[in-house]
């Protein structure tokens, strides 16, 4: 399991022609930091407790891509409009196949963030893009 490592992070509003418009939710990849991840999230990422959404992962991004905005043409994948809603810094506090808790230090989005890999709806179907995105208690030790 990796924890407590730093890296950059990106949210666009991601006005895309096909998906229509949602929030990519993008940070480095704390295994290869040349990568970054991404998740898109219809919901957009959620400021407050309590609010659960649905985050999907798609390809791994580099940094050059991550970090774009502007418009990307018709007739390439991601067709649209990009622009940043926030950026920052972060800490990976847990990072597994399972669930990445990561701390975002951003001008709009601060706080604790889970991803919970939704994981096993069955025996035989792994959903493995699919998960669960939420705002955190901050831990205070106790």
């Amino acid at each position: 399991m990796l924890k407590n490592i730093k890296v950059d992070f990106v949210i666009h509003i991601h006005e895309a022609l096909k998906a229509g418009k949602h929030q990519d939710f993008r940070f480095e990849d704390p295994r290869n930091k040349k990568n970054w991840l991404s998740f898109a999230v219809r919901k957009g990422v959620p400021l407050t407790l309590g609010k659960r959404v649905l985050a999907v992962k798609t390809h791994l991004h580099s940094k050059d891509e991550a970090l774009y905005t502007g418009e990307i043409p018709k007739g390439e994948y991601g067709a649209g409009k990009l622009s940043v809603f926030d950026e920052g810094k972060a800490v990976i506090q847990k990072f597994t196949s399972a669930h990445i808790a990561i701390t975002l230090k951003g001008k709009k989005v601060k706080g604790i963030y889970h991803l919970i890999n939704l994981g096993v709806t069955n025996r035989t179907k792994y959903k493995e893009g699919q998960y669960l995105l939420f705002k955190g208690k901050l831990e205070t030790g106790d």
